[in-house]
């Protein structure tokens, strides 16, 4: 029980840190779309 239960926390922070990135990168490309690093690299990659 005591795997499943850390299992199940797991999976949800790796869901909701999912989705913080998806919401970051959404909210970025709208306000930043010219916000590149000078390699090419979205900013937000690197902010992670």
């Amino acid at each position: 029980e005591i795997v499943e239960g850390v299992m199940q926390v797991v999976e949800e922070r790796r869901w909701l840190h999912l989705q913080i990135m998806q919401s970051w990168a959404t909210r970025l490309e709208r306000l930043a779309p010219w916000a590149t690093s000078p390699c090419g690299y979205p900013v937000h990659w690197a902010l992670f």
